[in-house]
């Protein structure tokens, strides 16, 4: 969505920028106050590098899973995580 919304913004500044006007009455005469140029160009932020070997897999979670969950404590756990997931975020 980030790149979309990127590309709509760069499209949006190139067809602003492309546009021409005629020069009016007003522009001849002398001004006192400094108008501002045009917008500022818009600059795509580079994607992050992210190191695929360094994401946490399930297999990393297995060991502390099988230690922390047992059949007396499964429901438990259950509504624990439940209600952490169904919690407003902060």
């Amino acid at each position: 969505m980030n790149r979309s919304f990127s590309l709509a913004w760069v499209c949006l500044a190139l067809v602003a920028c492309d546009k021409k006007e005629a020069p009016s009455a007003d522009a001849a005469k002398p001004s006192a106050t400094v108008e501002a140029s045009a917008a500022p160009a818009v600059v795509a932020a580079a994607p992050p590098v992210v190191d695929v070997g360094t994401l946490p897999v399930e297999e990393d979670f297995e060991a502390d899973a099988e230690k922390e969950l047992t059949v007396a404590n499964l429901g438990t756990k259950l509504d624990e995580l439940d209600k952490e997931i169904s919690a407003p975020p902060p």
